[in-house]
């Protein structure tokens, strides 16, 4: 029964690998949706304080403004300042490779859209890289462990019905 949980560990193995590759394919994604919406947010910032206002005044004079679509624009760059403002903090998380913190603070807070393209561009290898196999080996050992617990489980129950 060990030498089947070994075998199919390996996939395991093989799905945990992919992580380092998909972070990666996010990573850059992120890059380029972070520089875009600097520049708007940056922009936004500009025109405000030539017609004499700063982002928060701005924002809320717009808000209260009787036109719609002017109160719609600020409920945009509102949603665009908070966006940037997340993935600037998954920026930072991924600053240094692909650890396990910033595994987890990718998993807790991804940007959808970005996380969506990168799946869908991502293609599955084996690892070549370091990191690559060293998330191969972690995946096997959490694999491996999770079929021996549920091993041990079975056969615990097992041994209690008979």
């Amino acid at each position: 029964m060990q030498r089947l949980f070994a075998v199919l560990s390996l996939l395991g193995a093989l799905l945990v690998a992919q992580i380092p590759e998909l972070l990666q394919q996010y990573r850059q994604r992120l890059g380029g949706a972070a520089d875009e919406l600097t520049v708007i947010v940056r922009n936004f910032d500009e025109d405000s304080r030539r017609s004499g206002y700063d982002r928060s005044s701005a924002l809320g004079v717009m808000a209260k403004n009787p036109e719609q679509l002017v109160r719609d624009q600020a409920q945009r760059m509102t949603e665009y300042v908070r966006r940037l403002d997340r993935l600037s903090e998954q920026q930072l998380a991924l600053a240094n490779g692909v650890t396990p913190a910033a595994v987890l603070a990718v998993a807790v807070d991804y940007d959808k859209p970005i996380m969506a393209q990168a799946w869908s561009a991502h293609a599955p290898a084996l690892p070549t890289t370091l990191t690559g196999i060293a998330f191969a080996i972690i995946g096997w050992c959490l694999s491996y462990a999770a079929l021996l617990l549920l091993g041990a489980v079975v056969n615990s129950r097992t041994r209690v019905t008979t």
